[in-house]
């Protein structure tokens, strides 16, 4: 792991240097960020993204499922009001370059896959292109739909097809979604902290990280079960199984989401009960419980300013009556749910299209709901298709769980997952047609859980 870090910084300090040199003579090239410093990071990850995909595969494992995650926080750090848009090919750049990457490793390895497999693969590109082609949104979003519904996801479930089939695939998988865990966290801190001087909820870095910092949470609940298993194999180390908890913890309060504290919590006790045993669960839920009891006085010695957003997510949910009721009330999702029922209602068939809530409903990107944003914008067609998917990868880890107890730990990570995405907010594949992070981390994520779950013999 040591290596692969030492290795991944180095090649990091030597994008950021020729970045640097590239800026000092093209005056041009500023216009891609707010600042030099800005400019540089934006250059210096494009470049490491190529070094990384043309040097020898050493790490190819981690720099494929690493980069979609390193792309989040490079959107985030540019421009709100990027004038390009988030569908340009500047933003969309690191995903043609891992693109094209898994295309030539496709283009010299035998792809096998299983006659279900082949008919999951072609039926998701044809749908996906009638409902790309329907959408009113189609200008706006016509880049990051086709480049990652057509092209991104089937290359990745085909390469990792390839890759799973190689010794210990299954422990280079823990260790490469450890580690990203951890960048993930680490990296989530930062976007938190860096908005806590914003005290304006009108702020649009306030509320973007808010609700990024909330829509992460769900990458966390798919990678979770990985870090467990990486634990595992190391033999439940305890003081690091503590510091991950602790890590896990901390990115649930400063997320300021009520759907991280009302969801991952139980599910956080299940799978330390699950892949940890009864003796250390009760250790760590001791731990969880002193943290809890002196929360407020951890936050506000941690840092004042985080009272702040921490007040603008929890405060309406003070009065008396049902938490999920009050829950849903005070951030409008039974509103945002009737739009979304009213389009299905318009076109219960097939929807309105990829992407096309965000124009046709209230302006927000999905309905914080999966299930009724999945209506809305691809009808009984699509949404009995995806959740279809979702089934038999479930039931597909179910009957690996009768004789690979690790899969249990991704059977109810699924299941927080999808409670999450019913319940918060839609995390799948995100494409909105303004600024923001435009991603499909979750749906790699789950193509991860579905090649490790099939390739039980591969350690």
């Amino acid at each position: 792991m040591a290596r692969r870090l030492t290795d991944t910084g180095v090649k990091a300090l030597c994008s950021m240097a020729v970045a640097g040199m590239l800026t000092a003579l093209f005056d041009p090239l500023l216009i891609f960020g707010e600042n030099r410093l800005q400019t540089i990071v934006v250059l210096s990850f494009y470049l490491y993204c190529i070094i990384v995909l043309v040097a020898p595969a050493g790490h190819r494992l981690f720099h494929l499922i690493s980069i979609p995650v390193f792309s989040q926080f490079l959107h985030l750090y540019q421009k709100y009001d990027f004038p390009a848009g988030a569908n340009s090919l500047w933003r969309l750049l690191p995903f043609v370059l891992v693109d094209m990457h898994l295309l030539i490793l496709l283009a010299q390895f035998r792809i096998r896959l299983s006659i279900a497999e082949q008919c999951v693969f072609v039926s998701w590109i044809v749908l996906h292109v009638l409902f790309i082609g329907i959408s009113p949104n189609l200008a706006a979003t016509i880049g990051g739909a086709f480049l990652l519904f057509l092209i991104t996801l089937p290359a990745y479930f085909a390469a990792l097809s390839i890759l799973s089939h190689a010794p210990a695939f299954r422990a280079e998988l823990e260790k490469c979604l450890f580690i990203l865990f951890v960048i993930l966290a680490l990296g989530t801190f930062g976007l938190v902290f860096a908005g806590m001087r914003y005290k304006d909820a009108d702020n649009l870095l306030v509320t973007r990280n808010i609700s990024d910092t909330n829509v992460t949470m769900a990458y966390f609940i798919l990678l979770w079960p990985f870090v467990l298993l990486y634990l595992k194999r190391r033999g439940n180390p305890l003081l690091l199984t503590i510091l991950m908890v602790m890590l896990f913890a901390a990115v649930v309060i400063l997320s300021f989401s009520r759907g991280a504290v009302f969801i991952v919590a139980p599910y956080l006790a299940a799978s330390l009960f699950i892949g940890n045993g009864k003796v250390r669960l009760i250790w760590l839920a001791m731990l969880g419980g002193m943290l809890c009891f002196f929360l407020d006085e951890l936050v506000s010695l941690a840092n004042v300013d985080v009272a702040y957003p921490w007040q603008l997510r929890f405060g309406e949910l003070h009065s008396v009556g049902p938490a999920w009721e009050k829950w849903q009330e005070a951030s409008g999702r039974l509103d945002i749910h009737r739009v979304a029922w009213q389009l299905f209602l318009k076109s219960p068939l097939y929807g309105h299209g990829i992407a096309s809530f965000e124009v046709l409903g209230p302006g927000y990107r999905e309905a914080h709901s999966l299930l009724f944003t999945s209506l809305a914008e691809q009808g009984l067609a699509g949404t009995c298709y995806l959740y279809g998917l979702f089934v038999a990868l479930g039931y597909g880890m179910f009957q690996k769980a009768r004789f690979d107890s690790g899969s249990w730990l991704l059977l109810l990570s699924l299941a927080a997952y999808l409670v999450f995405v019913h319940s918060v907010g839609s995390v799948f594949v995100i494409i909105p047609a303004k600024s923001l992070t435009i991603n499909c981390i979750a749906p790699i994520l789950l193509i991860c859980m579905y090649h490790y779950s099939q390739s039980v013999n591969s350690d």
